[in-house]
């Protein structure tokens, strides 16, 4: 993107239409739209607004901003991280590159959990295994007024993004952000002493499984699952029905190739009942549900 001149001014709608033929030239997907959202991110509006604003011409600070974030697009780094935010269950989270960036086929986690949870006719608690932004445990918290949330992750800076949403989003009178290793239950939290739910999604790409280029620059530490993709589902299954009620429920993601393995580490427990698997938008198998019976 070159400087513009008097003669010929960086206008909205010039500014879109150059950067979208870059964007594709690049092969970064959905062109038009990422370049909508780095744009209204820097013109402090929002993406419609840019329709009514064709001819508007960004000042040079503006126009400085938007090429460093085009720049950076183009070598596919994720326009969550760019704006610092993702739309996860309705709600605005924001993010960093210390945390995974939310994705819509996780939203079944909510809403598998609201659908036991909601019908309980006393408080629930719920423990979200490795939480990231929080955005599960937020948004559960939120539809669900009568719920506690313990929300844990290894990583310290994680859990920071977790407790910053919480209070932004009002909900970090009854969602617990805090630093633990899987499900080492943190020290301040002994009251919380069985669960009506545990969900997760945990790691589970496999060692040089490869990905798309930007996801490489997403945490490693929230993707990567061992040799196998499991390092992590063996000891959150084994250890989830010591920590839930009888009658509790286990929630999990997993990758689309992992379902015979699962199954298999839920039977082996014999603790739970038979799981529930259930498909994504694409007909993949994604998530497991399973109810703790002894």
């Amino acid at each position: 993107m070159s400087e513009s001149s008097p003669t010929d001014p960086w206008t909205v709608l010039k500014l879109l239409d150059w950067t979208r033929e870059h964007f594709e030239k690049k092969q970064v997907p959905s062109a038009r739209l990422i370049a909508e959202m780095l744009l209204s991110h820097v013109l402090g509006c929002q993406r419609i607004e840019l329709y009514a604003r064709h001819d508007h011409q960004p000042d040079a600070q503006q126009l400085a901003a938007y090429r460093q974030l085009v720049r950076r697009a183009a070598d596919h780094e994720p326009v969550a991280y760019l704006v610092g935010q993702k739309e996860f269950y309705s709600l605005s989270f924001q993010v960093t590159p210390a945390v995974l960036i939310p994705r819509p086929e996780t939203e079944q986690l909510v809403d598998l959990a609201l659908g036991r949870l909601s019908p309980l006719d006393r408080p629930a608690t719920l423990w979200d295994v490795g939480t990231g932004s929080g955005c599960v445990a937020i948004a559960a918290a939120k539809n669900l007024d009568s719920l506690t949330v313990l929300a844990t992750d290894v990583s310290d800076d994680a859990v920071a993004v977790a407790a910053a949403n919480a209070e932004r989003l009002g909900v970090a009178d009854r969602v617990r952000c805090r630093v633990a290793d899987l499900l080492q239950r943190p020290a301040d939290c002994d009251d919380l002493t069985s669960f009506d739910a545990v969900v997760a999604n945990l790691p589970y790409i496999a060692n040089g499984e490869g990905v798309a280029e930007s996801v490489k620059h997403e945490p490693g530490l929230a993707l990567r699952g061992g040799a196998d993709g499991l390092d992590l589902l063996r000891p959150l299954v084994a250890g989830a029905p010591d920590l839930l009620s009888i009658g509790g429920v286990l929630i999990m993601e997993f990758g689309f190739t992992q379902g015979d393995d699962v199954r298999d580490l839920i039977a082996d427990t014999d603790r739970f009942d038979e799981p529930e698997i259930i498909c994504d938008h694409q007909e993949l198998e994604r998530i497991a549900i399973a109810t703790r019976i002894q």
